[in-house]
This record gives structure tokens, C-alpha cells and sequence, in this order.
């Protein structure tokens, strides 16, 4: 098996530093996008990276990821007022997958991300 085989996607990706870079340029982006920037209007984007950067972890199989996290659960209260619409959260997720293909995320990875995209979808847009 190669180095690469044996390494997390977490590894792989670059780790914490390349996830601050993505989760940095992912936030401009969003914000750039005017159906997107009215729900950061009053939160500091830099007070969500860090949880983002967490469910991340997770997702890839970093170091030291909380097992204990109720996803679902997380995303429901994090999301219940904001009122997300399925085109809101199709943009965000176009702009995460724009801002991966811009890091020469591997795909491989990619296709994880999407398949939580998909997964996470009806725990973050409003009924």
C-alpha cells in the first residue's frame, strides 16, 4: 500500500491548514453571493469556521474527531430560524464545490463531501 492509501482524507486534503485555507476562501465566496450573504448579516463568519472546520474533521477522518457528535441534530438547531431554501443550500453547496475544485481537492474526496451534501440537505433547509 502507498503512503497516500494508508493517509485519512483528512491527511490527504493537507489537514487543519489546508481546511482554514478552503473554509476561508469557501466563506468569501459565499458572502460574494448576494442570495447567500443576507443569512451572515448578523453572525461573525469567523465564529461558524471553526464549526464547520470540526464537521469537516469529522467527515475526513482527521485526528482526534469528536465521534460524539449527533450530526443531524447539530444541523437542525444550527439552521432552524434561518429559513434555508433548497436553492439557497444548492448555492452554498455549488460554492463549497467550486472552492474544493479551485484547492485541487482529489476527487475522491469530493465525492465524500457531496455524498454528506446530500445526506445533511434535509437537516438544513427549512421544511
Amino acid at each position: 500500500m502507498s503512503e497516500s492509501q494508508n493517509q485519512s482524507q483528512w491527511e490527504r486534503v493537507g489537514g487543519e491548514a489546508a481546511i482554514k485555507a478552503v473554509l476561508d476562501r469557501f466563506y468569501e465566496g459565499v458572502l460574494d453571493e448576494p442570495q447567500l450573504a443576507g443569512f451572515f448579516e448578523s453572525v461573525a463568519v469567523d465564529d461558524i469556521k471553526p464549526h464547520m472546520a470540526e464537521v469537516l474533521q469529522v467527515v475526513l477522518g482527521g485526528p482526534g474527531a469528536r465521534t460524539d457528535i449527533d450530526l443531524a441534530g447539530y444541523l437542525t438547531e444550527a439552521h432552524a430560524d434561518l429559513g434555508v431554501s433548497l436553492s439557497d443550500f444548492e448555492l452554498t453547496g455549488k460554492v463549497l464545490l467550486d472552492t474544493l475544485e479551485e484547492f485541487s481537492v482529489p476527487d475522491d474526496i469530493v465525492e465524500t463531501i457531496e455524498g454528506v451534501l446530500a445526506t445533511v440537505q434535509p437537516f438544513v433547509v427549512a421544511a
